[in-house]
């Protein structure tokens, strides 16, 4: 090797590992979006300190949430009303998903249960969620139990409807072929019409899981003695408006976040998808 090619090496060797650590840095669009969506809401707040072309108290700026946040996590009461909606919504889910997967798949391989439970299902299901949970406080009381039934019923038929029609639509062709295989029923399950579908039920709990997010605030506005919504409920009854939009955007971030995870799952579960 010449002179001029080791200086060449030696020059360029150090560049290496840098373009992985620049990558890595860099921020997703996504959240640049968001943050120049905030910047922009922050800007416009600062502005009307001048100009006072709308009412401070009733859109109050994002730093003056931050700052109510930091008061209610000062006041130890954040953790409380956090932690209190998070579990509510954790136990809904926690059963709704199982519940509906069942359902799905005994409504969708018995022809008796589609007889039975289908027009059922599908006389409930559109009814609002919302409209029942006052007759779920009469029938159950205002304790957890009504909380976790009601949030377990909003996020059931959408799993069951997405669960149901994608195990119609798994393709016959494998079923045939895990039959010449010589695969029991229970096997046929699990390694065929269960990894078929299983994509189909994570989106499905994506969508379920929102809407849970956005129940609960009901749920808590009548039936509560603490959680997100019943912040947002008491806030409100003393005009505090900083407060309100504090709870609400802790709920959009655990919207956001939950949702990411479940997206993160999936990428690491289906790397063979194509994206």
């Amino acid at each position: 090797m010449t002179r001029k090619d080791d200086m060449v090496s030696t020059t360029e060797t150090p560049l290496i590992p840098r373009g992985p650590r620049l990558r890595a840095a860099r921020i997703p669009p996504k959240a640049i979006t968001l943050i120049a969506v905030i910047a922009a809401w922050q800007a416009l707040a600062v502005l009307n300190d001048h100009w006072a072309f709308y009412n401070a108290t009733l859109v109050p700026s994002p730093s003056g949430i931050v700052i109510a946040v930091i008061t209610l996590w000062q006041e130890g009461t954040l953790w409380t009303h956090l932690s209190a909606s998070c579990l509510r919504v954790l136990r809904g889910m926690g059963l709704a998903i199982p519940m509906a997967v069942i359902m799905a798949y005994v409504v969708a391989s018995l022809r008796w249960a589609e007889i039975v439970f289908d027009p059922i299902i599908e006389f409930v299901r559109p009814v609002p969620s919302l409209a029942l949970l006052p007759i779920f406080i009469v029938w159950f009381g205002i304790g957890e139990l009504t909380k976790t039934i009601f949030i377990t019923y909003s996020a059931f038929f959408i799993i069951f409807i997405a669960t149901l029609e994608a195990i119609r639509d798994v393709d016959p062709v494998l079923r045939r072929a895990a039959g010449s295989m010589g695969m029991s029923a229970r096997q046929m399950a699990y390694h065929v019409t269960f990894k078929s579908v299983l994509p189909q039920i994570m989106v499905s709990i994506r969508l379920a899981l929102a809407t849970s997010w956005f129940v609960i605030v009901g749920a808590e506005f009548l039936a509560a003695n603490e959680g997100l919504g019943y912040l947002i409920n008491f806030s409100r009854v003393w005009f505090k408006i900083d407060t309100m939009m504090a709870a609400a955007a802790m709920i959009g971030l655990l919207g956001l976040a939950s949702n990411y995870l479940l997206l993160a799952l999936e990428r690491r579960l289906f790397a063979w998808r194509e994206r």
